[in-house]
């Protein structure tokens, strides 16, 4: 068995997802349904980085029986991962029994290799595996193709799914910087990004013929596994603490937005006008974790007819309607000669946590920074 740079980084890479498992399994960790998907994705590389493991060390051609169970294995992964994403955005998720039907395609592929493969001679199956000359795929083009297909199509539906979630807690929250799981949509769509290389380079060994890089295969492979899983278990240790995800309630207000509403045809003056001077007296914007939920109960309006009101009457999401009010008050401190404090000060009195928001969003309603803004409006007084 000969272990190079690139069977190495493998094996780091299937170590560190065993080890990590057997964390999550632990009584205090495995009862978040999270972590239970999370032991199932982790369980599922690990099984597929084996796979590239014992093809980099010749082991697959000494004992055929082993070769492709990765791979078949690695077909959980994928309904897997969608079924995590939803798990952090929701916080009642709960694997259901309807769910089942996402393992459809494990099933297929176990028939598809038992009869293809594993039901075959050892003669036949070495030749196979001669033939293949590539790391966990079969000789077969149109099943490697569903193989990575499967891989896309789970993987752009969460993200799909992410950016929705993205968009939609904006009606819930002010503060949303940690609360869109954006490291998990970027993960992913890095995780895209392997598997169309990896598709590429399918289609230029079946289709064009060229000659398989074995090496630089394994490398990637290695590479890219250890920064996905370490990325990934780091940020989906801390998730939870930072966003739990939505209630019922919070998710129930969102379908609401998504809907034609039947509380009000449209909100009146009367209700607006109500609004607008409890934002102008009682400044609830400065509370920086301020939510929906939170101003209701502040101005004795119903939650989901809060909702209305803001959507319709202002034609704003929640988020964005405080954030006018927050950077309102920023320019009014920032316009003043006598106010001498920080930027950063001022940003948290207006209720902001994040510089980033901030400044996304001060250069987005003025064009400037609040730097630039200072200067010009301190100058022209």
């Amino acid at each position: 068995m000969q272990i190079d740079f690139s069977n190495f980084f493998i094996a780091v890479s299937i170590v560190q997802a065993i080890v990590l498992s057997v964390f999550l399994l632990l009584p205090d960790n495995i009862k978040r349904t999270s972590n239970q998907l999370l032991v199932i994705i982790l369980v599922s590389i690990a099984a597929e980085y084996a796979e590239l493991f014992i093809y980099g060390t010749g082991t697959t051609i000494k004992h055929p029986n082993y070769a492709y169970l990765g791979t078949l294995l690695s077909v959980i992964q994928p309904p897997a991962i969608y079924l995590y994403t939803k798990s952090l955005m929701y916080r009642d998720f709960k694997i259901k029994t309807r769910h089942a039907f996402l393992l459809l395609p494990f099933f297929i592929a176990i028939l598809v290799f038992s009869f293809s493969y594993y039901i075959q001679p050892i003669e036949i199956k070495r030749e196979i595996i001669l033939k293949q000359d590539l790391p966990g795929m079969p000789t077969s083009l149109w099943l490697a193709v569903a193989i990575h297909s499967l891989f896309l199509f789970y993987l752009g539906f969460a993200i799909r799914s992410l950016n929705k979630f993205a968009a939609s807690v904006k009606a819930i929250f002010s503060d949303i910087e940690n609360k869109q799981i954006t490291w998990l949509r970027l993960l992913l769509t890095g995780y895209v990004f392997i598997w169309v290389i990896s598709l590429a380079y399918c289609l230029s060994f079946y289709i064009f013929k060229h000659a398989a890089e074995t090496k630089h295969v394994l490398i990637f492979a290695g590479i890219s596994g250890f920064i996905f899983i370490n990325t990934l278990v780091i940020y989906a240790l801390k998730q939870p603490v930072i966003f739990s995800g939505l209630t019922e309630e919070e998710s129930a207000i969102i379908e609401d937005d998504t809907t034609t509403s039947e509380i009000i045809n449209l909100p009146s003056s009367e209700q607006i006008g109500r609004l607008e001077s409890l934002m102008d007296t009682q400044k609830p914007y400065l509370n920086s974790n301020l939510t929906i939920n939170k101003l209701a109960a502040q101005s004795g309006i119903p939650t989901r007819e809060l909702s209305f009101i803001i959507n319709q009457g202002f034609g704003k999401n929640f988020f964005d309607f405080i954030c006018d009010y927050r950077i309102n008050y920023a320019k009014a401190l920032l316009e003043k000669t006598s106010e001498k404090r920080a930027i950063l000060e001022i940003m948290y009195d207006a209720g902001f946590n994040s510089k980033s928001v901030f400044n996304t969003a001060f250069k987005q309603k003025t064009g400037l920074t609040p730097s630039q803004y200072r200067n010009t409006a301190q100058k022209g007084s």
